[in-house]
Formats: structure tokens, C-alpha cells, sequence
């Protein structure tokens, strides 16, 4: 197997898959990096947040932008502002709390994030034979880990799995379109 010609297939491919998805009319999700706590001018504290750093079409286990990038998406998240009763427990409080600090990050109410994302090294045979996350190469081509604990043995052929995420993203987005249409 020619490793180049198989990551060039599969940039191909994940392009193809993002192109189609915004012909469609998918709402892309948006990306997002962790800015950390810090201070400014030394004495005036700022708190953690988020910078937004593009878009991309979530596909089951990866994350494709229209560039052809792939990534290991990182915590996904709506940016909320949701006010529930006040016995919640100590993770549901830091997820809601999440969910508002990215609204004051200026991320639309609604809008799927997708927060600290891994590029995966798509153009470098040597590092995706290493790989072991969602996207490996194989002998027989690339690969995708659909579940982060699957072993080698369940892993899928990158076109089936594309095709399979494809029907599924246009069948939901038809689905919507045509309830919207005869409410």
C-alpha cells in the first residue's frame, strides 16, 4: 500500500464529505481553544475562555473542516444559558457554568462547540502510522476508531464510515427541512 497515495485519498475524501455537508445546509459547529486564566497588567485576574479558531462538520469520531483538516474533536458543548433548580450536583453546576462562559464568549446562543480539538497528522505517513486515535493507517488504508475504545480489530474503512456518517447527517437534515415544511 502506497501510504501517501492512501493519505492523499483520504484528504480527498474528508473535503469531499465537508463540501458536501455545506452544500446541504449543515450548520458547521464551531471551533474553540481554552484561553487559561491569567492576569492583565500583572494585578488584574481574567478568568479561563474560549477563542474561536474556525469550523468544521462533526462526523461521528472526527471533526472535518471545509479545508480538508481533520481532528480528534475535544469536549463538545452548547453554548447555553439554561437556569435549572437549585439541588443539581457538582458536575452539573461546572457544566452549566461551560455552557455560559462560552456565551460570554461571544458564541451564539444554541451553537454547538467543539472545545480543544487534536489536528490529526493527516500529511505525515510516519505520525499516522503511530497514530492511535480516530484516524490511523492500516495496512489496508486508512482507518477510523469509531469509539475510543475499540480495539484494532473493530476498526473501519475510512469511505464506509464516510458514507455511513453522510446518510445519516442528509437523512437528518432532510427529515428537518420537510417537518418544518408541513408543521
Amino acid at each position: 500500500m502506497d501510504a501517501d497515495r492512501a493519505l492523499a485519498d483520504a484528504r480527498a475524501a474528508l473535503t469531499a464529505a465537508a463540501e458536501r455537508l455545506a452544500a446541504a445546509g449543515a450548520a458547521p459547529e464551531q471551533l474553540a481553544e481554552t484561553v487559561p486564566a491569567r492576569r492583565v497588567l500583572g494585578f488584574i485576574p481574567r478568568r479561563e475562555t474560549f477563542r474561536r479558531i474556525g469550523e468544521g462538520f462533526l462526523l461521528g469520531a472526527l471533526l472535518v473542516t471545509a479545508s480538508g483538516a481533520v481532528l480528534d474533536p475535544g469536549r463538545i458543548v452548547r453554548a447555553s444559558r439554561q437556569v435549572l433548580p437549585g439541588h443539581q450536583s457538582a458536575s452539573a453546576r461546572a457544566r452549566r457554568e461551560l455552557r455560559q462562559r462560552l456565551l460570554d464568549a461571544r458564541f451564539a446562543e444554541g451553537t454547538t462547540v467543539v472545545i480543544d480539538s487534536r489536528p490529526l497528522p493527516i500529511d505525515d505517513p510516519a505520525a499516522m502510522a503511530a497514530e492511535r486515535g480516530p484516524l490511523v493507517l492500516g495496512a489496508d488504508g486508512v482507518l477510523v476508531r469509531w469509539m475510543p475504545s475499540a480495539p484494532d480489530e473493530a476498526l473501519r474503512p475510512l469511505d464506509a464510515y464516510l458514507a455511513e456518517r453522510l446518510d445519516l447527517a442528509l437523512g437528518t437534515l432532510n427529515s428537518a427541512r420537510a417537518e418544518s415544511e408541513h408543521p
